[in-house]
């Protein structure tokens, strides 16, 4: 009696058992399949690359940085992505109210700002805090920050932008639609990249943090106006040497460090 109620026990256990063994397998074939499926759909749909942003095409202003003991810095202006940043950009430069000011903010590997005025003063304190007495619409584009990206600095609350702006020294992408992109660095990065590696005070212990301990001036900013391409001119008929003339070598050509590109 013990015995064959001990087998009736057994067996149905063992069915149990083995039906279970059968339906795992079941659902482990069905995620095998499930997860083949995936794998073909995100080969056949691989992710798309980001588009390059197209900067526009010149003619354009440009405003050169004459920057004491650094050179100059060139930059090109879009009056296309930033229209009334660009114009009053160029209206403070011509009637020179970024003459003498510093570049009063740097951060290695990051961007270099100015455009304070109050940075003409002997007080450290007030850097960063002066602008031209109003304040600018923002005006957001897909323009990136990237390095040579020239943008304007806000405090932090929309339509704040005045006459402080920032030149991107290493890309900084977090910024996209954060700031008004009005230009780009055409020639001369080497001198942000100057700018960037002078000694700063790093905490603040003498006015505002990352202020260079000595004045990086900016002496004037120089407004260029665009300039339409000009038709080639005619070349004169070649003419041949007479007999008193004598072929040498062809004059030096002379081109400016600024020329129109």
């Amino acid at each position: 009696m013990t015995s064959t109620l001990s087998h009736a026990t057994v067996r149905p256990a063992a069915r149990a058992r083995s039906l279970g063994a059968t339906a795992a397998l079941v659902v482990l074939l069905t995620l095998i399949i499930a997860s083949c499926g995936n794998d073909e759909t995100a080969s056949q749909n691989p992710a798309k690359p980001t588009a390059a942003f197209a900067w526009p095409t010149g003619p354009h202003p440009r405003a050169v940085f004459h920057i004491r003991d650094h050179g100059t810095l060139l930059l090109e202006l879009y009056p296309e992505l930033a229209p009334l940043t660009v114009a009053s950009f160029i209206e403070l430069a011509r009637t020179g109210f970024f003459d003498g000011t510093t570049f009063h903010r740097v951060v290695p590997g990051f961007m270099i700002q100015g455009g304070d005025p109050n940075t003409r003063d002997n007080d450290p304190n007030n850097d960063g805090d002066g602008g031209p007495g109003f304040n600018l619409p923002d005006e957001p584009s897909d323009a990136p920050h990237t390095r040579g990206t020239v943008a304007m600095a806000n405090t932090g609350r929309p339509n704040t932008g005045g006459s402080q702006f920032f030149i991107v020294q290493g890309d900084a992408r977090h910024l996209d639609g954060r700031h008004t992109v009005f230009g780009r660095v055409a020639a001369g990065i080497e001198v942000a990249d100057a700018i960037a590696s002078v000694e700063t005070d790093l905490h603040g212990r003498w006015g505002k943090p990352n202020r260079p301990l000595e004045d990086v001036v900016i002496d004037r900013i120089e407004i260029l106006d665009p300039q339409a391409p000009r038709a080639p001119a005619a070349r004169p008929a070649p003419t041949l040497p007479g007999p008193e003339s004598k072929l040498g070598p062809e004059r030096p050509r002379f081109f400016p460090a600024l020329a129109q590109r």
